[in-house]
């Protein structure tokens, strides 16, 4: 499959049954393991920076994080960039997005990119909360403390 096939079927199982659905979270499991890193990683990846309806945000993220939670890990991306670009639709209830970055690239490389990030100017209200929402999923100790 590829990034785009990846996606589409994640938004269909999300949309149809949801985040919690035993069968259809293996179904896509076994479908992604045969996929290469990269292209599963995109996929997944594009559920996040999606501009999808709010009602079918929290459900899409979450299946997309679970799916993250087993995937197998790539390091082909950057992570300043991927973390910028969440912010503007990351749901706060997901946790496996920012706990990706860690398990790849380091706890610490992680809340790195996202202080990198939440220096930088222009940033909305929604995205500098999802920022700290980010860092405290990765107990990071000062996340609330940034302006």
């Amino acid at each position: 499959m590829k990034r785009d096939e990846v996606l589409a079927a994640v938004l269909q199982s999300a949309d149809r049954f949801g985040a919690d659905n035993p069968q259809q979270l293996a179904f896509l499991r076994s479908r992604l393991s045969r996929c290469a890193p990269a292209e599963v990683f995109a996929g997944l990846f594009a559920v996040f920076v999606e501009s999808a309806p709010k009602e079918f945000r929290s459900q899409r993220q979450e299946l997309a994080g679970r799916l993250l939670d087993t995937a197998e890990p790539t390091k082909e991306f950057d992570l300043v960039e991927c973390m910028r670009a969440s912010l503007p639709s990351y749901d706060l209830s997901v946790e496996q997005l920012p706990q990706y970055f860690a398990r790849v690239l380091g706890k610490q490389a992680a809340i790195d990119a996202l202080a990198s990030v939440q220096a930088t100017e222009g940033l909305s209200d929604g995205e500098i909360a999802a920022a700290r929402t980010m860092r405290w999923w990765l107990g990071d100790p000062t996340a609330g403390d940034q302006p």
